[in-house]
């Protein structure tokens, strides 16, 4: 992958680096009983037939391509508003030097909603999977073009035996045919390139008829008209994924309750 993914993860090793520092794999075992009992976004996200589309509404600051997103941001005030309107779970950014995120985000949505919800950041460690843990995630993403299989299959691995679900992040068919093999159950289609950051939604309709049955399916990124979502719903997707689409009024009309 080329220019924004590579840099991003450059900028990763150096965070993960001070982490491991901080040994969260040892703080996690001293305090594993204490924490909450992990809620499980892959029983929230499945639908069944004829129910509607689940949304997973990204509370998010800023991104790459936008820059700040909400000037004002508040993010208990955001994740009320995407609760009020339907929203099945909550992905909440984490990264701070790109996104202006951060773990006490989570950790406030977390403890305020009884919505699941997923860390959105770029894992390269196992180290970070323990801290999502920590912070009061529920799930956490991992993006195939950023890890070797190995890793891949080792963290959907340590992420279920800590109660963490995992929603595995892919671009193309070799991608998808990757997380497949490593036994991913939830698969997340980007339809943004991560080497240019462009946008194409047929990404999304072409990789979902790939997918097997038993597979928690997820539309991510350039969905902004209730059209782009309908779309996604009659392509059989069972979520989507969306934060800067529900900024504006038309997607939060979207009829996104169970009826």
């Amino acid at each position: 992958m080329g220019t924004y993914l590579t840099k991003i993860l450059d900028v990763k090793a150096d965070e993960v680096s001070r982490l491991k520092q901080q040994a969260p794999d040892r703080r996690y075992r001293e305090c594993e009983h204490d924490l909450s009992a992990s809620r499980g976004m892959y029983a929230a996200l499945s639908r069944g037939e004829g129910e509607p589309l689940r949304l997973i509404a990204e509370v998010k600051k800023a991104s790459p391509s936008r820059g700040v997103l909400v000037e004002h941001f508040d993010p208990l005030e955001l994740a009320r508003r995407y609760a009020d309107i339907g929203a099945s779970a909550f992905s909440v950014l984490t990264d701070r030097d790109f996104f202006q995120g951060a773990n006490d985000y989570l950790s406030t949505v977390s403890r305020e909603f009884d919505l699941p919800v997923l860390r959105k950041d770029f894992i390269v460690d196992e180290s970070q999977v323990y801290e999502a843990r920590l912070i009061g995630a529920d799930a956490i993403l991992l993006i195939v073009a950023a890890l070797d299989p190995l890793q891949l299959e080792e963290y959907i691995q340590l992420a279920h035996e800590i109660g963490l679900d995992v929603l595995v992040e892919v671009h193309d068919e070799r991608e998808l045919d990757t997380a497949l093999e490593r036994h991913a159950r939830m698969v997340g289609v980007n339809n943004r390139d991560l080497r240019d950051f462009s946008v194409s939604l047929d990404t999304s309709l072409r990789l979902r008829s790939r997918m097997p049955e038993g597979i928690i399916s997820v539309a991510e990124s350039g969905l902004k008209r209730q059209a782009d979502v309908l779309m996604m719903q009659e392509a059989s997707f069972d979520a989507v994924l969306i934060g800067e689409g529900l900024l504006g009024d038309e997607l939060q009309r979207f009829t996104w309750k169970q009826p």
